[in-house]
């Protein structure tokens, strides 16, 4: 017994909806009544083979800013320069801005939601800035990269992001030449993005950045520069050869350490903080055997007898755009996603901006005194339209632009449902929670509910669900 067997028990209204949490954001009583009807197989089958949308989401105006001056700049003053630049400047922050509200509306709206999960978990695993990369166009087809191979094999991956130019700038290898080899991508690319530090030596990282040197590019295409590549004799990992950087991927996949680091990175942003030994090697097994193709060691994965095992079911603590795009999902809110991004940022995940290479930390992590408070205080922002005092003065004035949210959550209701304190509480939350509350716990809702004003209720009891530990969770 690995765990990874497929599940056997009842298929009910809650697990259903454990998955398509873990596989999404905040998904709908209506999308959980038909993961019911369908079952655990087919709503399983359906979510990892994501169709094209076509035009359900025009995209985003993305400018791209050089690193010097344009040539025709060389005819102006220094002053119509600078001028110049912080136009393109100020052009290209904006574009940052459309693409982070195209992204979370694709993230709300997508009929594909596990699809968007997977770009947010290579964006966070493959980890470039907008702030280093400086060119909204070349974050923008990187996340287009992710969204077009997030249920490829890992080869396609690593050889796509090694050849992407916002990677390429972000870890320097833009200026990896055989005079000067530069070992900053080398170092993460064994570090951070398929072995793990402790299973590679010094002189490896060496002579893997000697493999990619002359990898870059120029404007959004990869280039390969033969004059700054190192043609010599490189040992990687115990193996000898004139090795070029496919060489190098094709030896980290035959390393086991390999699949069990991915196999970890998998079981901790799907299922668990803390995934066991056993189950770690289970998944590491089926990478190999797929060829670390992804879409089928995920569906193995998502129809397991250990997805749906109490040590998994709500144990997850939602991350920021868990937190942030669900609630505006399950309360229909009417909001500009760049609100949405804000909020996200003021909670700690900055979309296209994470804080380093290591990414988001994620997990535990996630939660503390001041981001707790914070995310009650979301809540409120999304139900009331209420600034929180704790947002900066910038973020203030931006929101405030932006208009106040508008929960439509009352229209979703019947005058009979409100009219009804036990009845509302139970309704708010099978939408909110989509899971059993303990009596005591309901009963203090129920009587919340019976001492609000009929005008406030609906909102109330919403925000003292949305204030429970148990929001937090999923």
């Amino acid at each position: 017994m690995t765990g990874l067997e497929s599940y056997s028990g009842k298929w009910n209204w809650m697990l259903a909806a454990h998955l398509l949490n873990r596989t999404g954001f905040g998904p709908l009583p209506a999308e959980i009544d038909q993961a019911v009807k369908d079952g655990v197989e087919t709503t399983v089958t359906r979510l990892v083979s994501p169709e094209n949308e076509g035009t359900d989401f025009p995209l985003p105006n993305t400018p791209e800013i050089p690193d010097q001056p344009r040539r025709e700049f060389s005819g102006l003053s220094a002053e119509e320069r600078r001028k110049k630049m912080e136009e393109l400047q100020r052009a290209n922050r904006e574009s940052v801005d459309d693409i982070r509200k195209w992204w979370i509306s694709r993230m709300r709206r997508s009929r594909w939601p596990l699809r968007e999960k997977m770009v947010l978990f290579w964006h966070g695993h493959f980890t470039s800035s907008v702030q280093e990369v400086k060119a909204a166009r070349l974050m923008f087809n990187q996340n287009a990269f992710f969204r077009k191979n997030c249920f490829a094999d890992f080869r396609t991956l690593l050889v796509g992001i090694s050849q992407d130019p916002a990677m390429l700038r972000y870890l320097d290898n833009n200026t990896n030449r055989k005079e000067h080899p530069n070992e900053n991508y080398a170092r993460e690319l064994l570090e951070l993005f398929t072995m793990g530090i402790g299973n590679y030596s010094e002189e490896d990282v060496k002579d893997a950045a000697r493999a990619f040197t002359g990898w870059t590019f120029e404007g959004e295409d990869f280039v390969f520069r033969e004059g700054h590549h190192d043609f010599g004799r490189k040992t990687f990992l115990g193996e000898t050869g004139r090795f070029d950087g496919e060489d190098i991927i094709d030896i980290i996949l035959l390393q086991p350490c390999t699949a069990i680091f991915m196999a970890n990175k998998l079981l901790k942003y799907f299922v668990t903080d803390h995934p066991p030994t056993e189950m770690v090697e289970a998944v590491a097994a089926q990478l190999r055997k797929t060829g670390y193709k992804f879409k089928p060691v995920l569906q193995t994965l998502f129809q397991s007898q250990y997805f749906y095992s109490t040590e998994v079911y709500r144990t997850q603590i939602k991350s920021p755009a868990q937190l942030v795009v669900g609630s505006a999902r399950l309360l229909d809110i009417a909001i500009d996603e760049r609100a949405l991004a804000i909020s996200m940022r003021g909670l700690g995940q900055d979309l296209l901006a994470p804080p380093n290479v290591n990414g988001w930390e994620a997990g535990e992590s996630w939660i503390n005194t001041t981001t707790l408070l914070l995310r009650y205080n979301f809540a409120g922002f999304l139900l009331s339209g209420q600034v929180p005092a704790a947002v900066s003065q910038r973020s203030r004035a931006r929101l405030n632009r932006l208009g106040k949210p508008k929960n439509q959550l009352a229209d979703l209701l019947s005058p009979e449902v409100v009219d009804n304190p036990a009845r509302l509480v139970d309704v708010l939350v099978a939408r909110l929670l989509q899971t059993k509350l303990d009596a005591k716990a309901r009963q203090w809702l129920v009587e919340q509910a019976e001492t609000s004003r009929l005008s406030d209720r609906v909102v109330r009891v919403a925000h003292l669900i949305m204030s429970m530990p148990d929001y937090q969770l999923c």
